[in-house]
């Protein structure tokens, strides 16, 4: 009734009636709009742009306004080359990515602390700080080159030449009595640093590479291709490395030399549309205002909020886990083949996620999975304290039992990442292209990299198992315990919170509307 311009009026009761009878105007408002109707039809008056999204119908009993764009069915038609480069980016991209996850399972057998793991941990943390340079990356370019190509190209061949390099030299920092945990995490941080500042460029040339009703493909190739690089960086080295096939240097000379063979076939084969006039970027430093304009907005802060809460529950099940099954005796190898054996669950999932996120409400499908996110906490705990003291011969059915829960767990992260970068790519602006979704991103991987770093600290403070403690205990049981419950009191209290985000409109996401 109210959408039909019905108005409450009191009668001899306490409910409101309703009446679709308007309110009769006073007369200075009957004057006004007596003269506004003469300059109409004089074509003297400026109509306003309310008036211009209105829509008479009936006799005016009715308002329909226009508020939301019409939403166009995705068609894939001559997309098909376009999604391939993408899926191709961002499977480089994973690449470095998976390798230096290898390193904390290396530390681990040289006998280092989890204290020095969470130091190596900061490696990746170029991911949640790239939001200080994409203005720069949005920005700066070479007009005849690409705008996104000019910041791509050079990142991707610096990371080639950089693992050509570190094949020299690795096994001196790592293969030794006291690895050299700084200057490793260093030399990833600066490879980190490369990947950001391409996935910054990769990010902005999506919006445009596909076109807008398509554009929500870009979360499906940036979830499968960073899947991909990850596991063949991670679990392709693991197995080729048991297999004899390659060490750690050798495989990282391989992977430099893929890097620029790609990175020269894509900058030459693959041009990238111009900047439209009047879609010229702004200077850096109105970049970085709207930037600062962003992280005003209010939806904004509500979605920071989230971000930086929602993974607290999980870096058991993401990081602590593995390194704990191996120091109580499996090989990296088996965990590395149980890996292998969920990568073509990794690399579908995120296209069979799609159907779930395509539409006005993509984080739902993250509420949907995320109790069961919560629960193989506690389950990964108990795994731990039951993993046989012998894998001689090789205990068949605790694997069957650890690969179904990985399973699950593979499912309920993936459903989480791809229904955010879904929701991520619906909300953002394209007027300021790469930027607004580098924030995003930005913010999304500060959230998910803090607990880690922060729980392998804590695995050490947690354990005492000397003869003096007064309580002996591991820290890893104990941290599990406390992010289980995080995990159930966020699900409570955040789920409400991740509702109302979706329900902003566009126009609310946006900088210039402010």
């Amino acid at each position: 009734l109210k959408w039909l311009g019905a108005r409450p009026r009191p009668f001899s009761g306490d409910a409101p009636r309703w009446s679709l009878r308007r309110p009769r105007p006073s007369h200075r408002r009957r004057g006004h709009r007596r003269a506004m109707a003469k300059a109409d039809q004089k074509g003297l008056r400026k109509r306003g742009a309310g008036e211009k999204k209105a829509e008479k119908i009936s006799n005016g009993a009715a308002v329909k306004l226009q508020e939301e764009p019409v939403e166009v069915e995705s068609n894939l038609k001559g997309e098909y080359g376009s999604i391939f480069i993408l899926l191709v980016l961002y499977t480089l991209q994973g690449l470095p990515m998976g390798l230096s996850a290898v390193l904390p399972m290396i530390l681990k057998e040289r006998g280092v602390s989890f204290s020095d793991v969470g130091t190596f941990s900061l490696n990746s943390w170029p991911f949640s700080l790239k939001l200080l340079w994409a203005p720069l990356v949005d920005t700066v370019y070479m007009a005849r080159f690409g705008r996104r190509k000019t910041w791509m190209v050079p990142s991707q061949l610096l990371i080639g030449l950089v693992m050509l390099a570190m094949s020299v030299f690795v096994d001196d920092l790592l293969y030794v009595e006291k690895p050299a945990i700084w200057t490793l995490t260093g030399l990833f941080f600066f490879l980190y640093f490369l990947c950001a500042t391409q996935d910054i460029a990769v990010d902005g040339w999506a919006l445009t590479m596909l076109r807008p009703e398509n554009v929500g493909w870009a979360a499906t190739c940036n979830a499968a291709g960073q899947t991909l690089g990850y596991a063949f960086g991670f679990t392709g080295y693991m197995m080729l490395e048991q297999l004899k096939v390659v060490t750690l240097a050798s495989f990282m000379f391989y992977m430099g030399v893929f890097f620029l063979v790609a990175t020269v076939l894509i900058a030459l084969f693959k041009t990238e549309a111009p900047v439209p006039k009047g879609e010229e970027p702004e200077d850096i430093a109105t970049s970085y205002r709207q930037m600062f304009a962003m992280l005003q907005l209010r939806p904004i802060r509500l979605l920071i909020v989230v971000l930086f809460t929602w993974k607290m529950a999980f870096p058991i099940t993401d990081a602590i886990a593995p390194l704990k099954f191996q120091e109580y005796g499996l090989p990296k190898e088996h965990l590395a083949y149980m890996t292998s054996i969920l990568m073509p669950l990794y690399i579908t999932l995120p296209m069979v996620a799609a159907r779930w996120t395509s539409g006005n409400r993509p984080l739902d499908l993250a509420l949907w999975v995320y109790p069961a996110r919560v629960a193989l906490v506690a389950i990964t705990a108990l795994l731990a304290y039951f993993t046989p003291s012998s894998v001689d011969p090789v205990p068949y059915g605790f694997y069957a039992v650890v690969m179904f829960f990985g399973a699950a767990g593979a499912v309920a992260s993936e459903f989480i990442f791809v229904a955010q970068m879904s929701f991520f790519a619906r909300i953002s602006d394209p007027a300021l292209g790469g930027t607004y979704m580098t924030l995003l991103n930005t913010l999304a991987n500060l959230g998910g990299k803090w607990p880690p770093t922060v729980t392998f600290y804590l695995v050490d403070v947690f354990t005492c198992k000397t003869a003096d403690c007064p309580v002996q205990a591991d820290g890893f049981y104990v941290v599990a315990a406390i992010c289980t419950i995080i995990g159930v009191l966020w699900f409570l209290a955040g789920a409400p919170v991740v509702r109302l985000l979706q329900q902003h409109k566009l126009d609310e996401w946006k900088v210039r509307s402010v």
